[in-house]
């Protein structure tokens, strides 16, 4: 019964890791396209050559890289717990990463959007991102 148990984790934990994988290769993608589109649009600019793209562009790979981390921490718990066979800690290993992959995705995300300022948004016409014509 320990082994079903043991394997019940293990396959906890790889699927854990394959969502931050995917978080940190896929979504990442997803989300630059999608945030990383508006900023240029709205400011007709690149994220080199104008600063609120720039930081966005800083919080989206900020996540990314976290999704990363994640995954490598979900591999060597992974590795280590097969090792081990400790159930404890496959399972509070995977109980980890799929809280804290979505939570990073989400909180980077929206960290991204808030960087810049958007047209319409209160207290544009008063901010930096702002020109006069």
């Amino acid at each position: 019964m320990r082994t079903l148990y043991v394997a019940a984790a293990v396959v906890f934990v790889a699927v854990a890791t394959a969502i931050c994988l995917l978080f940190g290769t896929i979504g990442w993608f997803v989300v630059g396209f999608g945030v990383m589109t508006d900023c240029t649009n709205n400011y007709s600019c690149s994220t080199t050559s104008c600063s609120p793209c720039a930081t966005t562009e800083l919080w989206i790979n900020a996540g990314a890289l976290a999704q990363q981390l994640l995954a490598a921490a979900g591999i060597v718990v992974l590795v280590r717990g097969l090792r081990t066979s400790q159930i404890g800690l496959l399972a509070s290993s995977g109980v980890f990463l799929l809280v804290s992959s979505p939570l990073i995705i989400l909180g980077t995300t929206w960290l991204a959007q808030g960087s810049y300022c958007q047209p319409g948004s209160p207290g544009y016409v008063s901010s930096y991102c702002s020109t006069d014509d």
